[in-house]
C-alpha cells in the first residue's frame, strides 16, 4: 500500500500481485453513514421493545422472562441484524449505501462472514461502551480511516461510488506530429505522467483562462522533468505544447497496443474453437 503525490489514493497489491487503486474514505463520510445506521437500528430496537413488552404484559407476567427477551432483542438489533446486513450484502448497509460507502479487506476483496462477526463484535464495545470515542481516535491516527474494529477485522471502508472518468481527448500539435511518430515517450514514470495528466486536464476545462501564468509556470517546470525520459528531443515549442504531443502519443500508443491485443486474443480464440481443431 502506498500514497502517490497526487491525491489520497490508497495502491493495494492483492493475493494476485495485481495493484489497486481504492480511495479511503474519509472519517467524516463515514461517521455520517455510521450515524444513519444507528438511527434505523435503534428506531427498529424501540419499536420491538415496545411492541414486546406491550405483548409480554399479558403473555409472559414474568420479570426475569420480559428481561430476557428484551436483552435478546438488544442484541438482535445491535449486533446481529448489523453482522448479517454487512455479510449478506459484502460490506453495504443503509447508511453506506446512501454515501456511497463499502467496508473491502485489505488487499481490496469482498469480506466474509468471519470479518463481518469481527468488526460486529469489536465494534458493539468501541461504538457504544466509549461513546464513539475510541473510533473516532482509531480513524484520527490510522492513514486509512481505520477504527478498532477494522483493525483486527483487517478491512477498511472505500469509497464505492465514483464520479464517470471523462478520458481526456487533446489531440497532437500540428507542428509535432512528424516528431512525435519517431519519440521514444514510453520511459516517462507514471507518477510524472499523472502530474502532467493533470495539468493538461486543467488546460481542457478552461483553467487558461484564469490561470493561464501559473499553467505556464507549471508546464515549463512539467517540461523540463519530462525532457530526460523523452528522446530525440523535440523541435522548438511551447511547453505545453511538447506537454500534450507526448501525453497524446503515449495514449494514442496504449490504444494502438491494446487494439493489437485484443485482435491478436480475438483471432486465437477463434482458432481454438474451431472444428476439427489442427
Amino acid at each position: 500500500m502506498r500514497r502517490d503525490k497526487l491525491g489520497s489514493m490508497r495502491n493495494v497489491v492483492t493475493g494476485e500481485a495485481v495493484e489497486l487503486e481504492l480511495p479511503a474514505e474519509t472519517l467524516i463520510t463515514r461517521g455520517a453513514a455510521l450515524l444513519v445506521d444507528l438511527i434505523v437500528y435503534w428506531a427498529g430496537l424501540v419499536l420491538s421493545i415496545f411492541l414486546l413488552g406491550t405483548g409480554t404484559t399479558f403473555v409472559a407476567p414474568d420479570p426475569a422472562l420480559q428481561a430476557a427477551m428484551m436483552l435478546g432483542t438488544v442484541v438482535l438489533f445491535l449486533v446481529i441484524v448489523p453482522i448479517t446486513v454487512e455479510t449478506l450484502s459484502r460490506g453495504r448497509s443503509l447508511g453506506r449505501l446512501i454515501f456511497g460507502i463499502r467496508i473491502v479487506r485489505d488487499d481490496g476483496g469482498s469480506i466474509r462472514l468471519r470479518h463481518a462477526v469481527i468488526r460486529g463484535l469489536v465494534g458493539f464495545g468501541e461504538v457504544y461502551l466509549s461513546f464513539g470515542l475510541v473510533p473516532l481516535l482509531c480513524s484520527m491516527l490510522n492513514s486509512r480511516g481505520k477504527r478498532l474494529g477494522d483493525m483486527v477485522a483487517g478491512t477498511y471502508a472505500v469509497q464505492a461510488r465514483r464520479p464517470a472518468f471523462r478520458p481526456m481527448m487533446l489531440p497532437v500539435p500540428q507542428h509535432l506530429t512528424s516528431w512525435t511518430q519517431i519519440a521514444d515517450v514510453g520511459r516517462l514514470p507514471d507518477g510524472l505522467a499523472a502530474q502532467v495528466t493533470q495539468l493538461l486536464r486543467a488546460v481542457e476545462n478552461g483553467g487558461a483562462s484564469r490561470n493561464m501564468p501559473v499553467l505556464h509556470q507549471t508546464a515549463e517546470r512539467l517540461a523540463a522533468e519530462v525532457a530526460p525520459y523523452v528522446s530525440p528531443a523535440p523541435p522548438p515549442s511551447p511547453a505545453l505544447d511538447f506537454l500534450t504531443a507526448v501525453m497524446a502519443e503515449r495514449r494514442n500508443r496504449d490504444y494502438r497496443r491494446m487494439r493489437h491485443r485484443q485482435e491478436r486474443q480475438h483471432a486465437m480464440s477463434m482458432r481454438l474453437h474451431t472444428v476439427p481443431y489442427r
